[in-house]
């Protein structure tokens, strides 16, 4: 019996199964973070969440991030919507901004990103540090934004002299 009552939150869509990286809070500072981004996105456009497709547990973390932002994220003038993408495909563009999943921030994700020019953000600090993505967020305890300047050079990213006095930058 206890073995069922375990698994009914997960099938429900509210155990540990069902966590994104990144938190609704989360994706709340990204919205304002990108209102510094020079230029702003403005209008409707597509935010990549990608994926490892050979890693479920990647998968299962963008499917997680997507439902958290539901219809779209708004990030100043702009409504981000969430569209699922494999690190493989995303070579073919047309998306504002890549939310990188567990697991997704590498060379495929780093490459299309520079490519198109837009910006990455992902939960996974080394990968900032790595330069693979060029922000992390993380709101508890405290609202914390990790910048990897040389990345965001390479993708073309700027951001307000004001943001990047309340960021860390390396």
């Amino acid at each position: 019996m206890r073995s069922l009552l375990a698994i009914v939150p997960a099938l429900l869509g509210g155990g540990p199964a069902d966590a994104a990286s990144l938190s609704a809070h989360d994706l709340q500072v990204l919205g304002r973070a990108l209102a510094f981004a020079q230029p702003a996105p403005s209008g409707t456009q597509t935010l990549a969440i990608a994926y490892d497709s050979g890693n479920p547990a990647s998968r299962g973390d963008a499917e997680a991030l997507a439902r958290l932002i539901g219809n779209g994220l708004r990030a100043g003038a702009a409504v981000l919507q969430p569209r699922l993408v494999d690190t493989a495909s995303l070579a073919a563009g047309g998306f504002a901004v890549v939310l990188a999943a567990e697991g997704a921030a590498g060379e495929p994700v780093q490459a299309a990103t520079r490519r198109e020019k837009v910006l990455c953000v992902t939960a996974d600090f080394a990968a900032v540090q790595a330069g693979s993505c060029v922000m992390a967020i993380r709101s508890e305890p405290r609202v914390e934004i990790l910048v990897n300047h040389a990345a965001a050079a390479a993708a073309g990213i700027e951001f307000a002299a004001a943001f990047r006095m309340m960021i860390r930058e390396i």
